[in-house]
């Protein structure tokens, strides 16, 4: 073989990649358990990738460059750089407590990004898509967008209904969006899951027709206030708006404009995981913006609904904020993890409670899931001394279950990629009890006192602790601690990357070990 044709060989042996960001956060206060909704999701989808032998890059981070962390900070009286810095760790510290895998975080103070940032304000000057003009209107600085008065619900913000937008007017440099709603459109209509759910694309297909505005992509740097944020190139009295330069963090992420090679693998994302506030920003100024680069568009843009807690929106004000890490501490991150991607539908707003949380910990992961493990371990550790036994010939029952095992990864593989995180998992759970129900018809411990059933009580013993072993990859993604405790419980290594594509078959991992002592339902989750 010559070397082109090994060359070429390895190429196309190299797994294929994936890129998954999140919306990166605004530091001006510490994150809640609505925060959380969006990372978990994403975070469900990139450890499935991971697990599908991909190799998977998944960006998160926090927004540092928009006026109100400036007056933020100056309000709590810190100086900014240091402000930021205490934000970033405690978001840091939110994520690990929810075991979130994220493999780079991006912090768009970074000199890197200033580079990414700037890189992109001037390729679109040299497009012509840049122009200098005065702006007049309403700006709220909680979420960084402008408002006509048509927009403002009773005079203020609508996604901030505390806060009434202020009124500016001054010399802005803006982009040309009216130059790309014909565009933007036919690539909306050519790719069909570019957005989704249907509504959200929906929505944007609207906004298209009646008419895109250009917007605003600088702010002037107002006397007396610290000119916070990226410069506008050779006019620094200007800083980029914050949007155009935080959208861009998905390039920098991945090594634009520095990193040739490391950009060319990655790029385009696979998905833009956001929330149903910032679509206009993702699903039409960032398509825009990549356009006039020159640069490919996201694969897609999967939009979710907002939480509210006990059926009310979260707000400081009415005192319903959830710490998330606090929420750990009390009940577990698998517990936390579980329950939030259970109710997940990006087609509809969820709600959060904390009964349900208890009540799911209880009945689902400590009744159904943290029972099976610990009746398969002790029945294996009472009737075959902790040897898990081969199986004998598989009668109706575990042909049943087999069956029942390869379609549920195939109908949670489905949900996962489309983005129906919450059914993948309620078809999980399915399976879940269907092994139970599975033990309870075979009712090993009948087996075990009756001569001549031995054969039949190893296939029973294997059979439940196959498909146990089964779960624990499928489940990998929602519970990841809790999935790696199973494969010790049953005496097995770690599984790696690739195992949703390697070791979900049935009997294609051996299970001649010894198990160890088991532990309770509810230790499995708590560990």
């Amino acid at each position: 073989m010559t070397q082109q044709h090994l060359e070429e060989s390895a190429e196309n042996s190299s797994p294929e990649s994936y890129y998954i960001t999140t919306a990166i956060d605004y530091p001006n206060g510490a994150p809640h358990i609505g925060h959380a909704l969006e990372k978990v999701a994403a975070d469900v989808v990139a450890r499935y990738h991971r697990l599908r032998g991909h190799d998977t890059f998944f960006s998160m981070g926090i927004d540092e460059n928009s006026l109100h962390v400036l007056l933020k900070a100056n309000e709590q009286g810190v100086e900014p750089h240091l402000w930021v810095n205490m934000l970033d760790e405690t978001f840091r510290r939110a994520w690990k407590a929810l075991d979130i895998s994220y493999d780079y975080w991006i912090r768009t103070t970074e000199e890197r990004h200033l580079r990414a940032s700037q890189e992109m304000f001037r390729r679109a000057v040299a497009k012509g898509d840049i122009y200098k003009d005065t702006y007049s209107g309403w700006y709220c600085p909680n979420c960084n967008t402008f408002y006509t008065t048509e927009e403002l619900v009773g005079g203020r913000c609508p996604n901030h209904p505390s806060l009434s937008p202020e009124w500016l007017h001054e010399d802005n440099y803006f982009f040309a969006l009216s130059r790309y709603g014909e565009r933007l459109l036919a690539h909306i209509e050519a790719n069909p899951e570019f957005i989704v759910p249907a509504s959200r694309k929906a929505e944007i297909v609207s906004l298209i027709h009646q008419g895109l505005r250009d917007f605003s992509v600088s702010r002037l740097v107002r006397p007396g206030i610290e000119g916070w944020g990226i410069p506008v190139p050779d006019d620094p009295k200007h800083v980029i708006y914050v949007w155009f330069d935080a959208l861009t963090n998905y390039l920098t992420a991945v090594g634009f404009p520095d990193e040739e090679q490391k950009f060319q693998h990655y790029w385009p994302a696979d998905a833009h995981v956001i929330g149903k506030d910032i679509t206009r920003f993702h699903c039409l100024y960032w398509p825009a913006m990549l356009l006039s680069a020159d640069l490919p568009l996201p694969k897609q843009i999967p939009v979710h609904g907002f939480l509210s807690i006990e059926n009310q929106r979260i707000s400081k004000t009415l005192g319903n904020v959830i710490d998330p890490v606090e929420l750990v501490e009390k009940i577990g991150v698998d517990a936390v993890r579980y329950y939030l991607a259970r109710n997940l539908s990006f087609a509809s707003d969820g709600d959060f409670s904390r009964a349900g949380l208890l009540r799911f910990y209880n009945d689902e992961l400590g009744n159904d899931l943290g029972n099976l493990l610990n009746r398969v371990v002790s029945m294996i550790k009472r009737y075959r001394q902790g040897n898990i036994p081969s199986a004998g010939e598989a009668g109706i029952p575990e042909v049943e279950l087999q069956n029942m095992v390869i379609a549920t990864r195939q109908k949670a593989q489905a949900a996962i990629e489309n983005w129906e995180i919450g059914q993948g998992l309620n078809t999980i759970w399915s399976l879940v009890r269907r092994v139970n129900q599975y033990i309870e018809h075979s009712e090993p411990w009948k087996l075990a006192k009756q001569a001549g059933e031995e054969q039949h009580l190893d296939t029973v013993l294997y059979s439940a602790a196959e498909a146990t072993r089964i779960l624990a990859i499928l489940l990998a993604s929602y519970i990841p601690g809790s999935s790696h405790r199973i494969y010790e419980q049953l005496g097995l290594p770690p599984f790696q990357a690739g195992a949703w594509e390697h070791d979900t078959d049935w009997g294609s991992v051996s299970l001649s070990q010894v198990v160890p002592a088991p532990c309770s339902s509810h230790a499995l989750i708590l560990m």
